[in-house]
């Protein structure tokens, strides 16, 4: 109920509240083994039809956040494109987006600098870049970049409206917006109006809850390991909350959205 509360009355305090915790979760995380934030993706329907995505052994163990990046991505031709990932987090998403689809360069952006100076040690790959910046005022020249993609961050923007307003600036004239998120219930209907009235051209929607619970039920021992090993006990509670888990039976009680709904979009830049 706080959380519900802050997100649709206090967007300010809810992201400074965020950037506090993911900033904790990046000091906790001493092994460097949680470069991923996302809830993940799965197969939901003829689940044993599909091949599973190849991956690096060293990849294996973020299967399901992976796969959601794979998903969001795989709508575009990725070939000599300049792109650009507002909220990149751990970097863990840059830096397969850039090793599987090879655009031409990638540059990854993050609010928490803690973050931005991990990623810059732990990724050495020519054309990834990474840079500290706001989601609301990106830092980089009008028509930049081929793709902007964002991956489950935009519900803490304070005001979304200055975030779209400057991933279409920054877009190239027939650019691509990849973006994917999640929001209660009640506001998704408003929140898809508002997408339809960015100024992109509306490609592709869909939702993807399913295929997300999915995920976080195959990923849940995975999510319950980390928080035990690295939270101290005062926060494990809010932070089986934070990963989906129910704080008083996480490893027995099915993962939950908190009541939210999650979609996927494709938009073009048609000028």
């Amino acid at each position: 109920m706080i959380n519900k509360l802050l997100f649709h009355q206090f967007p300010t305090a809810k992201s400074l509240i965020t950037r506090v915790l993911y900033d904790l979760i990046t000091t906790l995380d001493k092994d460097k083994r949680n470069i991923f934030l996302n809830y993940g993706y799965a197969n939901y329907h003829d689940e044993m039809e599909h091949q599973p995505l190849p991956l690096a052994p060293e990849d294996e163990p973020h299967r399901y956040p992976l796969q959601l990046y794979y998903h969001v991505a795989q709508s575009v031709d990725w070939k000599n494109m300049d792109a650009l990932e507002v909220s990149s987090g751990r970097g863990g998403g840059a830096y397969f987006v850039m090793r599987h689809f090879k655009p031409k360069s990638y540059t990854a952006l993050d609010f928490s600098k803690r973050a931005i100076d991990f990623c810059k040690k732990q990724y050495k790959v020519d054309g990834l870049n990474f840079h500290h910046g706001n989601a609301e005022a990106l830092p980089f020249p009008d028509a930049s970049f081929d793709v902007v993609m964002n991956v489950e961050a935009s519900l803490y923007y304070p005001n979304i409206q200055k975030f779209f307003d400057h991933v279409k600036r920054v877009l190239r004239p027939n650019g691509y917006f990849l973006y994917t998120d999640l929001r209660y219930v009640e506001k998704v209907d408003e929140w898809r109006a508002k997408l339809r009235n960015i100024g992109l051209n509306l490609i592709k929607e869909e939702e993807i809850t399913n295929n997300v619970l999915k995920a976080m039920e195959h990923d849940r021992e995975r999510r319950f390991e980390m928080v035990q090993k690295y939270a101290p006990r005062l926060l494990r509670t809010p932070l089986y909350d934070f990963v989906g888990l129910d704080p008083n039976a996480p490893l027995d009680v099915p993962p939950h959205l908190n009541k939210r709904r999650y979609w996927n979009f494709v938009f073009q830049k048609i000028d």
